[in-house]
């Protein structure tokens, strides 16, 4: 039976699975009471020296800000230097709101954002829009089963988050290995899509893709973000070899105590002359249960939903995914995420997957 790949989805996925979740190291002091076991209070990171309590956030930069924590006189590569390799002090975070845009943080080198008010940490998760700026990288190994005769499919990527200051961060994500038809963070496999066919297996390359990121707002209870992905064609036809740009606008919310709804929407939209653009709108919600010193630290459990809305005529019908996902540390900033994609719709990426990411952040 002939497998054909769908460019649409393979972006979509690449925006919200393997480019959009993360889990920044535990530099931040938990600012609410840890009796519940919901409220997380972390240590000092790998290269960071523990630092006291922060009683609380700032509000304004310019309310609490001084010389050490907001360097303004730093040069761009100095902000990009500092923001890459050195030491933040978590009580150097501050406000960041919509009307400092462009006056406040792009000359500040990069600081963790602070646990919500209801001690949630700003974490990520697969599947799942961020709505976060983070340092961290992870690998990604994804397989869709599939019926009907045709074989599994798999992906095999590399994804790095470097910030570049307060506000502006790069995401860059390999797919060193693709089998069948996989994209970034899940397999794609669409039988009811021409877009491209092919009656063999192949395995390939896949797209590097390139997501600058700019951090719009953030308080201590809600982030928002906007990033363009640029997917470039590094890998071979027909899994591969595609141009796209993907503007997508992202949040993170912290419901109470340990519950976070976060999600995005975004436009998928070719470049290089092929149809497939389409709408791509992303919801979670999920609850960290246990403390980041435990067994299971930082314990998370969450749902969440993709759909893929074709915008072209006769793109066909919106596909809908659920991924029930978990997230939890290993220690030292290493940790382990997996999710099951399960489609709910006709129109599928697979009939089941299972996706894992292992993460190290710094």
């Amino acid at each position: 039976m002939e497998t054909r790949i769908r460019a649409s989805t393979f972006v979509s996925l690449t925006l919200f699975c393997a480019t959009l979740a993360a889990q920044q190291p535990d530099y931040y002091q938990a600012v609410a009471p840890t009796a519940a076991s919901y409220i997380l209070a972390g240590g000092a990171g790998p290269n960071v020296a523990a630092s006291p309590m922060c009683e609380a956030p700032c509000g304004s930069c310019n309310d609490c800000c001084q010389d050490a924590c907001c360097p303004d006189c730093l040069g761009f590569c100095e902000t990009i230097t500092e923001s890459i390799f050195g030491h933040p002090d978590p009580c150097c975070w501050c406000e960041l709101p919509f009307y400092t845009l462009f006056s406040e943080g792009w000359r500040q080198p990069w600081v963790p954002s602070p646990n919500g008010s209801g001690g949630a940490p700003r974490q990520g998760w697969i599947n799942a829009a961020d709505g976060n700026m983070y340092r961290l990288n992870f690998l990604t190994f994804a397989q869709a089963f599939k019926s009907n005769g045709q074989s599994d499919a798999y992906l095999a990527a590399y994804t790095l988050y470097t910030p570049l200051s307060r506000r502006l961060l790069l995401i860059t994500n390999v797919p060193f290995n693709m089998y069948n038809s996989v994209g970034s963070g899940q397999p794609t496999i669409e039988p009811d899509e021409p877009v491209a066919a092919t009656t063999q297996n192949q395995t390939t390359f896949g797209d590097v893709s390139f997501t600058p990121r700019v951090l719009l707002h953030e308080t201590q209870d809600l982030s928002i973000t906007f990033d363009v992905t640029i997917l470039t064609p590094t890998g071979g036809r027909p899994l591969a070899g595609k141009t796209a740009l993907v503007p997508t606008v992202g949040f993170w919310y912290n419901l109470a105590g340990g519950w976070v709804v976060r999600g995005g929407i975004g436009d998928f939209i070719p470049t290089d002359g092929t149809p497939g653009e389409a709408l791509i709108s992303q919801l979670a919600i999920g609850q960290t249960i246990t403390d980041h010193d435990a067994l299971l630290g930082d314990f998370t459990y969450y749902v969440s939903a993709v759909a893929n809305s074709p915008l072209d005529d006769g793109g066909g019908a919106t596909s809908v995914t659920l991924t029930p996902g978990m997230r939890t540390h290993l220690g030292y900033d290493f940790y382990f995420l997996a999710g099951m994609p399960v489609p709910v719709t006709e129109r599928r990426v697979g009939d089941l997957g299972m996706i894992f990411w292992f993460m190290k952040a710094w």
